[in-house]
């Protein structure tokens, strides 16, 4: 990458996320899933996307929330139901990547079919 795209979002997902109680430092990488691997979901997902479209100027009108975060609290009780019923089991999220976010930096917006294309999902 020719430009600072991805420090100013590593530095950015750094200070949102906090330092880890156990361990070292976070390892970030454009693969990172913001909820499967560093465990962003819920409201918080909803607050560090909004967060990120702010201090990066990203327009983000129509981003599908729903698209790549769990609700909060839901996720067990969900997988639960799930064990019993394939009929309920909600469909498998959409993994969101730093990458996907950075890409989107560098356009300016968010595009849900021009990331996931660019990100092979």
């Amino acid at each position: 990458m020719d430009d600072d795209t991805w420090e100013r979002l590593e530095a950015f997902t750094r200070e949102e996320l906090g330092r880890p109680i156990f361990g070292g430092p976070i390892k970030l990488t454009p693969v990172s899933r913001l909820e499967k691997d560093l465990g962003v979901t819920g409201l918080d997902g909803i607050e560090f996307i909004d967060k990120w479209s702010d201090q990066f100027n990203v327009q983000i009108n129509d981003f599908p929330y729903r698209r790549y975060f769990s609700a909060e609290g839901q996720l067990l009780f969900s997988s639960l139901i799930g064990l019993f019923s394939k009929r309920r089991r909600k469909p498998e999220l959409m993994p969101l990547t730093l990458g996907m976010l950075a890409d989107a930096m560098r356009l300016g917006k968010w595009d849900t079919e021009q990331l996931e294309s660019a990100s092979g999902r």
